[in-house]
């Protein structure tokens, strides 16, 4: 619903229901006139209607069922806890998935009014299917809340008053809910109050058991103020990577740390290393308290070591393993601007900067990019990269921003999150930004300012935290002044600016051809003849980084007894395009002399089918002094046999 102000947006809503319902005599709270308001102009359902068809077939639940074993399996306990605690006092208890569909159901004696009421396995209670309820509205607001007879969209459901409280996964993304539904309940809203309240204890234990099985390998923490009484479910659980960062939490830890809590180290969020909490718990056999980095509570702290742990490594043990990925000073090489340049880069990392980076296709730039994230305090999180150039135009939308379930014909049912969204807590890498449409230049200016996203169909935005990295091999100042790039979207994305030399511009260049085949050799003892390396380091390299790298993949190949010589090199490095500026004035006679030996030896490869060795073999002449004519005569082999 359209509206610039809270006020606004308040007088459109209390408008709204005085023309939709005001029969009902209800002042809902805002959560439920949201709903309201989505199922009629969202939605478009009918608030009258007596029946609706949302009851899966048998296969249907069974297949539904199959796909949600692992989360059914560990939701198992918190249903029966509850259940044991409710049933008996009419209400049922359902668990859903993120769909809204039922996988689990447990119900009161009299089960057949329950049944008929729709609170069994299979059934769907989206919003988009049955309007304002329990499920479908906590699904859709991420919140616990109950939904009281006439707060229900649909008349047909105004018999139920839910509890009910979403389950959430360890990335902070919906898995389902709980609810504990009664069947015509008299008594006030209010009388529901301590139904939600263990309702929610039981989601979040379900929550925490979820955390727990998929990190049992990993050092997770507990921690919960000193001096607050609080139930065990509302502990804050961190799991945590070998470097100290948090790969994982509970929902009480994302709510505590709302401005991001993925890819932070332990230290930003308490006053010790993984080393020094190790030391203070005695290996995570007692717990320790310590004052929180921001404010001055105490925290009690619990670590959980998980059998086979590997303490730290002392001086005397060898270091770790340097990471797959090549660093920023190893891309740099010997380079001098490109070390100078990297000095810089690292002072904005972290620094809620963006960066672009150019250079001429094939210089590294995704190389670096990756390097980048690499280094950030994201590292942790995922580094996701969207080629602008390479998606259809009628894609780039959906691929980068994500939409919900039902947003329009032919979407996925269950949505689809955007790259954006998909970066959260790690970096997005937008490469060829300069093929970016310029419809979607604004949007992806507006969310870049704001730091929020708003998928197609989804109510409310969901908060960033990425580091965004631009590439292009294109003039971007042109394309500004032509109209075709957006000049605030330019000075958005290029907070920092990395110029990637190309290849021939490298002071580097022996050493990289080292570093690359020492990498590609994967320890097999290689070396460059005098006449290969002279060829590489000489080559224009128009392709730069790739181009020589697919190269000495390619050398490495053929390589024989440890050596890599020109025959090892492939045909189109010793391409040269022919002269054109002398054509058409007449030879002279040593320009006559020299295209006879062209020709001849032209004619002599040809004959040979290219086979270098044959055809010096045949001249007379070793193979290294027929490359150097063919080098002179621009004689280019053919790359590819038709």
């Amino acid at each position: 619903m359209p509206a610039h102000t809270p006020e606004a947006h308040a007088r459109n809503l209390a408008a709204f229901i005085d023309g939709h319902f005001a029969d009902r005599g209800l002042a809902p709270e805002p959560v439920i006139a949201e709903s309201w308001y989505r199922s009629i102009n969202q939605h478009h359902l009918d608030p009258s209607l007596r029946h609706v068809d949302n009851i899966l077939s048998a296969a249907e639940i069974r297949q539904h069922q199959a796909q949600h074993e692992a989360y059914l399996t560990i939701a198992g306990q918190g249903v029966n806890g509850l259940a044991r605690r409710v049933v008996d006092a009419g209400f049922a208890v359902l668990l859903s998935d993120a769909d809204g569909i039922t996988l689990d159901a447990r119900l009161p004696a009299d089960h057949h009014r329950y049944s008929r009421a729709g609170l069994i396995v299979g059934a769907r209670w989206d919003e988009s299917i049955a309007g304002t309820n329990g499920i479908g509205t906590a699904l859709a607001s991420a919140q616990a809340l109950t939904i009281h007879r006439q707060e229900h969209f649909l008349a047909a459901n105004a018999r139920l008053s839910c509890s009910v409280s979403p389950i959430f996964d360890a990335h902070n993304q919906l898995l389902g809910c709980l609810n504990a539904t009664c069947l015509h309940s008299e008594g006030p809203k209010q009388a529901q109050h301590l139904t939600l309240h263990l309702v929610t204890l039981y989601a979040r234990l379900i929550e925490n058991t979820h955390f727990r099985q998929r990190y049992r390998d990993r050092l997770t923490l507990a921690l919960k103020p000193r001096d607050d009484i609080t139930d065990l479910a509302n502990e804050q659980l961190l799991a945590l990577d070998e470097g100290g960062r948090v790969i994982g939490a509970n929902r009480a830890a994302f709510l505590a740390c709302p401005d991001g809590l993925l890819g932070q180290r332990i230290e930003q969020l308490l006053p010790a290393s993984i080393d020094q909490l190790l030391a203070l718990t005695q290996g995570g056999a007692r717990g320790t308290q310590l004052r929180a980095t921001a404010g001055e509570q105490i925290i009690e702290v619990g670590l959980r070591v998980p059998a086979g742990y590997r303490l730290p490594a002392t001086q005397e043990q060898p270091a770790a393993p340097a990471p797959s990925h090549p660093g920023l000073e190893q891309l740099a090489g010997g380079d001098a601007q490109l070390q100078h340049a990297v000095r810089r880069l690292r002072k904005v990392i972290d620094k809620d900067i963006c960066i672009l980076i150019s250079g001429e296709t094939g210089t590294g730039k995704e190389a670096f990019a990756r390097a980048v994230h690499q280094a950030s305090r994201r590292h942790a999180g995922p580094f996701v990269a969207l080629n602008c150039a390479a998606i259809p135009e009628s894609l780039i939308e959906s691929e980068l921003f994500g939409y919900r379930s039902g947003s329009f014909t032919g979407a996925s049912r269950k949505g689809m999150k955007g790259k954006l969204e998909l970066a959260n807590g790690g970096t997005l890498f937008l490469d060829e930004i300069g093929d970016m449409p310029a419809h979607l230049q604004t949007r992806l200016l507006r969310v870049l300012a704001e730091r929020e996203l708003q998928p197609l169909g989804a109510e409310t935005p969901v908060a960033l935290d990425i580091q965004v990295v631009s590439a292009t091999h294109q003039d971007l100042s042109a394309m500004i002044a032509d109209k075709r790039f957006r000049e605030d979207l330019y000075y958005r994305l290029c907070g920092m600016r990395l110029s990637l030399p190309a290849l021939r511009e490298r002071t580097d260049r022996a050493e990289l051809i080292g570093h690359l085949l020492a990498r590609l050799a994967d320890g097999v003892p290689l070396r460059l003849d005098d006449q290969a390396r002279a060829l590489l380091e000489a080559s224009p390299w128009p392709g730069n980084v790739r181009q020589l790298l697919n190269t000495l993949r390619y050398a490495v190949a053929l390589a024989e007894d440890g050596v890599i010589d020109v025959d090892c090199l492939p045909e189109e490095l010793f391409a040269r395009p022919a002269p054109t500026a002398m054509a058409n004035q007449p030879l002279r006679l040593e320009d006559q002399v020299e295209d006879a030996e062209a020709r001849h030896l032209l004619t002599l490869l040809r004959r040979q089918h290219w086979n270098i060795s044959a055809a010096a073999e045949a001249a007379g002449i070793s193979r290294s002094t027929l490359y150097r004519k063919m080098k002179r005569h621009r004689i280019m082999p053919p790359n590819q046999l038709d």
